[in-house]
């Protein structure tokens, strides 16, 4: 054979088998190419579920009822009046029965305040409004944003009770009085008179404030997707809704007013996710 004859065969040899690498390469490619891609289909897919299923534990809420309220000072004047409370709520499971739980509610507090007015004391004539006593009715329209820490007793199946505890922002937007005015009309001649009316007194009250909420509900179910609440609870101000109050009407005399108002509420409740 002449040398030309291994010399193409030699070239034969060095073509086939730079094919078969560039073929185990490229194929080699494509494998890990589509590896990765499941890998990463796998992973958003992972994610999604996982993404899907948190959103499923959420439960959003409606409730609306009553509430108790009474205006807490240092002195010992004062008594009740009633509001309403009415909101949303989004709670999340957390970890073994424990949730938290977010609201936003218009809730109506206040109460009642007396203050006996003399102002003779100064040496102004005795009439009716230098000398009467003035029983108000306080109505201090709040838009409060409770945080709650709850956890579930898992007790029955057909009902859960569920304690309570937190903490809210209140923001007083309006406070209303109405007041009921009594004083002698004729000086002398036990000659009484009481008057009735109203006043917006915003300006006396402070806007911001906190609470501390501690409370119990139930929580009955209705259908497979809708549940329903009994909720029960004791909102304590934490800070002065008045800076000053004295039932003598005196200044530079007087004590912090707090709010403190029990509220019992009907709701419904349902999962966000199917």
């Amino acid at each position: 054979m002449t040398p030309l004859f291994y010399k193409g065969a030699l070239r034969r040899i060095v073509s086939s088998g730079a094919f078969n690498c560039a073929l185990i390469v490229t194929a080699g490619t494509f494998l890990f190419s589509s590896a990765a891609f499941a890998q990463s289909k796998k992973k958003t897919a992972t994610a999604y579920s996982t993404a899907a299923t948190t959103f499923n534990k959420f439960e959003l809420g409606v409730a609306g009822g009553l509430s108790i309220n009474k205006m807490v000072t240092g002195q010992s004047h004062g008594g009740y009046n009633v509001g309403y409370s009415a909101g949303l709520s989004v709670h999340y499971p957390v970890y073994k029965g424990f949730g938290l739980q977010l609201e936003v509610n218009s809730m109506q507090q206040g109460g009642q305040l007396i203050k006996f007015k003399d102002d003779t004391r100064l040496g102004l004539p005795e009439n009716f409004q230098t000398k009467n006593v003035r029983n108000s009715s306080y109505q201090i329209n709040t838009l409060e944003v409770p945080l709650l820490v709850d956890y579930s007793f898992n007790i029955r199946q057909s009902w859960q009770p569920v304690i309570y505890a937190g903490a809210s922002y209140a923001y007083t937007y309006n406070v209303t009085e109405h007041y009921q005015k009594t004083g002698d009309l004729l000086p002398g001649q036990d000659v009484i008179a009481t008057v009735q009316g109203s006043q917006n007194v915003s300006s006396t009250f402070n806007d911001n404030r906190l609470n501390f909420i501690a409370g119990a509900k139930a929580k009955l179910p209705l259908t497979s997707r809708l549940s329903l609440t009994l909720d029960f609870r004791y909102v304590a101000g934490a800070t002065a809704v008045l800076d000053a109050y004295s039932y003598m009407d005196k200044l530079g005399f007087g004590s912090r007013v707090r709010t403190s108002s029990f509220v019992s509420r009907i709701g419904l409740v349902m999962p966000l996710g199917k």
